[in-house]
């Protein structure tokens, strides 16, 4: 199957890549079906492509990238009330990522996106209860872990 896109040009893909949100995501809600694209090796950074829009694409960032703080909340509730329920190690969690030319990056961390991978249904849900707000700055748990670092090498 090839799809365009806008910042990526053609893609190849296999349906099996192919990532169904039955009712899209917040401020796409007609927009059901994605792909995944890496971007460059980074292991955490990825772009959620629309197989039919090619202008959409949405950096998402690994929750991975935030460690054990990261949810604040179960989201085993959030699966049900989306269909997703299942084993917690079948699911990917990503947080759409903002990151505007001379601003500091944000991460969108009240609202991720939810993905069962054994059977590639995904959805974008609110967490309820977590402290978290859709516009936290984009600090990796690495990052904050190297930080002390930089700053004694610095003294």
């Amino acid at each position: 199957m090839n799809i365009m896109s806008q910042r990526f040009g053609a893609l190849e893909i296999q349906e099996d890549q192919v990532l169904d949100f039955a009712t899209g995501v917040i401020g796409f809600p007609n927009e059901r079906r994605f792909v995944l694209v890496p971007h460059n090796g980074t292991g955490f950074l990825a772009w959620l492509q629309s197989t039919e829009t090619p202008a959409l694409a949405l950096p998402v960032v690994s929750a991975h990238a935030f460690g054990a703080k990261y949810p604040d909340v179960d989201i085993a509730q959030a699966l049900s009330d989306v269909g997703l329920a299942g084993a917690l190690e079948d699911v990917a969690l990503m947080v759409v990522l903002c990151a505007p030319q001379g601003l500091p990056a944000t991460v969108n961390l009240l609202a991720p996106i939810i993905v069962n991978v054994a059977t590639r249904r995904g959805a974008q849900v609110i967490l309820e209860g977590s402290r978290f707000t859709t516009r936290e700055l984009f600090i990796r748990e690495q990052d904050t872990a190297e930080a002390p670092k930089a700053q004694a090498a610095a003294e």
